[in-house]
Protein backbone atom coordinates (compact mmCIF):
# COMPACT_ATOMS: atom_id res chain seq x y z
CA UNK A 1 0.00 0.00 0.00
CA UNK A 2 1.30 3.32 -1.06
CA UNK A 3 1.86 6.03 1.67
CA UNK A 4 0.88 8.89 -1.30
CA UNK A 5 -2.14 11.48 -0.77
CA UNK A 6 -4.29 12.38 -3.90
CA UNK A 7 -5.17 15.09 -1.77
CA UNK A 8 -1.66 16.64 -0.93
CA UNK A 9 -1.81 17.44 -4.59
CA UNK A 10 -2.83 20.87 -4.92
CA UNK A 11 -2.11 23.46 -5.78
CA UNK A 12 0.01 23.03 -8.44
CA UNK A 13 1.19 26.38 -10.13
CA UNK A 14 3.35 26.75 -13.47
CA UNK A 15 3.60 29.84 -15.58
CA UNK A 16 1.33 30.80 -16.69
CA UNK A 17 -1.80 28.72 -14.78
CA UNK A 18 -3.20 27.99 -11.35
CA UNK A 19 -4.04 24.07 -10.89
CA UNK A 20 -7.08 23.42 -7.64
CA UNK A 21 -9.38 20.85 -7.02
CA UNK A 22 -13.31 21.59 -8.30
CA UNK A 23 -14.38 22.29 -4.73
CA UNK A 24 -12.21 25.69 -4.79
CA UNK A 25 -13.35 27.17 -7.90
CA UNK A 26 -16.68 28.97 -8.35
CA UNK A 27 -19.77 26.92 -8.94
CA UNK A 28 -20.70 29.16 -11.74
CA UNK A 29 -17.49 29.31 -13.73
CA UNK A 30 -17.53 25.33 -13.28
CA UNK A 31 -21.07 24.91 -14.36
CA UNK A 32 -19.64 26.89 -17.98
CA UNK A 33 -17.22 25.46 -18.60
CA UNK A 34 -18.26 22.08 -18.26
CA UNK A 35 -21.56 23.05 -19.99
CA UNK A 36 -23.63 21.71 -17.01
CA UNK A 37 -26.80 23.32 -15.29
CA UNK A 38 -26.20 24.16 -11.84
CA UNK A 39 -27.23 20.97 -9.89
CA UNK A 40 -25.41 18.53 -12.09
CA UNK A 41 -22.31 20.74 -11.39
CA UNK A 42 -22.60 20.48 -7.90
CA UNK A 43 -22.73 16.74 -7.53
CA UNK A 44 -20.01 16.17 -10.41
CA UNK A 45 -18.16 18.65 -7.96
CA UNK A 46 -19.07 16.61 -4.78
CA UNK A 47 -18.58 13.23 -6.67
CA UNK A 48 -14.84 14.72 -7.28
CA UNK A 49 -13.81 15.35 -3.81
CA UNK A 50 -14.94 12.13 -2.27
CA UNK A 51 -12.65 10.62 -5.02
CA UNK A 52 -9.68 12.81 -4.05
CA UNK A 53 -10.69 11.83 -0.37
CA UNK A 54 -10.94 7.90 -0.95
CA UNK A 55 -7.92 8.90 -3.23
CA UNK A 56 -9.06 6.57 -6.00
CA UNK A 57 -8.54 9.21 -8.43
CA UNK A 58 -7.90 13.68 -8.72
CA UNK A 59 -8.84 16.69 -10.79
CA UNK A 60 -7.64 19.76 -11.22
CA UNK A 61 -9.31 22.64 -13.06
CA UNK A 62 -6.42 24.91 -14.59
CA UNK A 63 -7.06 28.56 -14.79
CA UNK A 64 -5.07 31.23 -16.15
CA UNK A 65 -2.90 32.71 -13.49
CA UNK A 66 -3.53 36.21 -14.86
CA UNK A 67 -7.65 36.35 -16.04
CA UNK A 68 -8.72 33.37 -13.92
CA UNK A 69 -10.75 31.47 -16.59
CA UNK A 70 -10.62 27.87 -16.65
CA UNK A 71 -8.57 26.46 -19.52
CA UNK A 72 -8.63 23.14 -18.50
CA UNK A 73 -9.83 20.37 -16.33
CA UNK A 74 -7.60 16.83 -15.75
CA UNK A 75 -9.22 13.95 -14.66
CA UNK A 76 -6.83 10.86 -13.00
CA UNK A 77 -9.29 8.25 -12.19
CA UNK A 78 -9.00 4.55 -11.15
CA UNK A 79 -6.13 4.98 -9.78
CA UNK A 80 -4.22 1.80 -8.57
CA UNK A 81 -0.92 3.06 -7.15
CA UNK A 82 0.13 -0.35 -5.90
CA UNK A 83 -0.39 -1.66 -9.18
CA UNK A 84 0.79 1.79 -10.94
CA UNK A 85 -1.85 2.51 -13.14
CA UNK A 86 -4.92 4.60 -13.93
CA UNK A 87 -7.09 6.32 -16.61
CA UNK A 88 -6.56 9.77 -17.49
CA UNK A 89 -8.68 11.99 -19.06
CA UNK A 90 -7.75 15.88 -19.96
CA UNK A 91 -10.04 18.78 -21.61
CA UNK A 92 -8.50 21.78 -23.05
CA UNK A 93 -10.57 24.69 -23.70
CA UNK A 94 -9.09 27.61 -26.14
CA UNK A 95 -5.19 27.20 -24.97
CA UNK A 96 -1.94 27.26 -27.86
CA UNK A 97 0.21 24.90 -28.65
CA UNK A 98 3.12 26.41 -26.01
CA UNK A 99 0.16 26.56 -23.60
CA UNK A 100 -0.80 23.03 -23.78
CA UNK A 101 3.03 22.02 -23.94
CA UNK A 102 3.33 23.56 -20.64
CA UNK A 103 0.34 21.78 -18.56
CA UNK A 104 1.79 18.36 -20.05
CA UNK A 105 5.16 19.23 -18.74
CA UNK A 106 3.62 19.65 -15.15
CA UNK A 107 1.66 16.43 -15.62
CA UNK A 108 4.13 14.07 -16.80
CA UNK A 109 6.13 14.93 -14.26
CA UNK A 110 3.28 14.58 -11.69
CA UNK A 111 2.28 11.17 -13.02
CA UNK A 112 5.74 9.99 -13.89
CA UNK A 113 7.72 10.93 -11.08
CA UNK A 114 5.13 11.91 -7.96
CA UNK A 115 2.72 9.05 -8.15
CA UNK A 116 5.11 6.59 -10.73
CA UNK A 117 2.35 5.49 -12.92
CA UNK A 118 3.39 2.87 -15.13
CA UNK A 119 0.55 2.32 -17.61
CA UNK A 120 -2.55 5.09 -18.01
CA UNK A 121 -5.58 4.61 -19.55
CA UNK A 122 -6.12 7.13 -22.27
CA UNK A 123 -9.28 8.16 -24.82
CA UNK A 124 -8.30 10.75 -27.41
CA UNK A 125 -5.83 12.49 -25.25
CA UNK A 126 -4.87 15.62 -26.91
CA UNK A 127 -1.91 14.83 -29.58
CA UNK A 128 0.59 17.47 -27.53
CA UNK A 129 0.37 15.44 -24.18
CA UNK A 130 0.66 11.86 -26.23
CA UNK A 131 4.11 13.61 -28.20
CA UNK A 132 5.34 14.37 -24.72
CA UNK A 133 4.50 11.68 -23.07
CA UNK A 134 5.87 9.43 -25.71
CA UNK A 135 8.90 11.01 -26.01
CA UNK A 136 9.50 10.88 -22.35
CA UNK A 137 9.60 7.36 -21.28
CA UNK A 138 5.89 5.96 -22.07
CA UNK A 139 5.01 4.01 -25.32
CA UNK A 140 1.49 3.41 -26.75
CA UNK A 141 -0.27 0.22 -26.80
CA UNK A 142 -3.69 -0.84 -28.39
CA UNK A 143 -3.93 3.23 -28.75
CA UNK A 144 -5.38 3.16 -26.15
CA UNK A 145 -2.85 2.78 -23.05
CA UNK A 146 0.54 4.51 -22.42
CA UNK A 147 3.00 2.16 -21.03
CA UNK A 148 6.54 3.30 -19.06
CA UNK A 149 9.30 1.70 -21.02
Amino acid sequence: MSDIKMKSYRPFITENFFWDFPTHFNLKEVSEFLGMEIDPTTKYISNTAKTIMRNDGIYWFIQRKHHGEIVALISLSDVDLTKKNSALMVTFKDLTVAEKQEISQRLLVFLKDQIYLDTIEINQLDRIIQENFTNNGYNVANNNLLKRS
